[in-house]
């Protein structure tokens, strides 16, 4: 009777223990593979992020979309984005800005075209990883400044969305770190 009772505390505390572990992995774990593509090339393996959204200026509500694209081989990896404006501008640069650091880059014009009653400029630039990384890892929303020559664009985007996406792209670049 005792040894009964015994057994079933045991089957009751691991039943306990796996329960809660798959309550801890539902709650961590997060499928990313639908958030990236990666293929195997001559010169390393090549990682794709997919559009991410969420970036916009609180005056006009234009939109900042971008991808990140990495090659194993190299340090470096390019942010590609599209910004969406009713005015004629012409882009220069862009600055990642976070609370400990401002990356900057000049950029590459891919091309502009119209969509609707907005200009689409498509554009292209790079940063080292390890920026890339540290960027990614911080803590607070960060802002995206765009230099052209009537002035600047600031970007922001909202703490929940921030979180969301940091996250997601903190875990891909982790496992691009470990796959290197």
């Amino acid at each position: 009777m005792v040894n009964n009772q015994i057994k079933l505390a045991c089957l009751a505390r691991q039943h306990l223990i796996v329960s809660l572990l798959l309550l801890v992995s539902s709650i961590n774990g997060q499928n990313i593979s639908k958030y990236y593509t990666s293929s195997l090339q001559e010169k390393g393996t090549l990682y794709f992020i997919l559009p991410q959204m969420g970036f916009e200026n609180s005056n006009n509500k234009n939109k900042l979309i971008y991808d990140i694209t990495y090659r194993t081989k190299n340090d470096t990896v390019t942010l590609n984005f599209s910004y969406f404006d009713k005015l004629d501008i012409t882009l220069d640069s862009i600055a990642l800005v976070n609370v400990n650091q401002e990356l900057s880059s000049s950029l590459e014009k891919l091309y502009i075209e119209t969509k609707k009653s907005k200009w689409h400029y498509r554009y292209s630039s790079q940063f080292l990883f390890a920026d890339i990384n540290t960027f990614f890892n911080q803590p607070g929303p960060p802002k995206i400044i765009l230099y052209n020559r009537q002035g600047t664009v600031e970007l922001n985007i909202k703490t929940k969305t921030w979180k969301k996406q940091s996250s997601l792209i903190k875990k891909i670049l982790a496992l691009i770190k470990f796959n290197k």
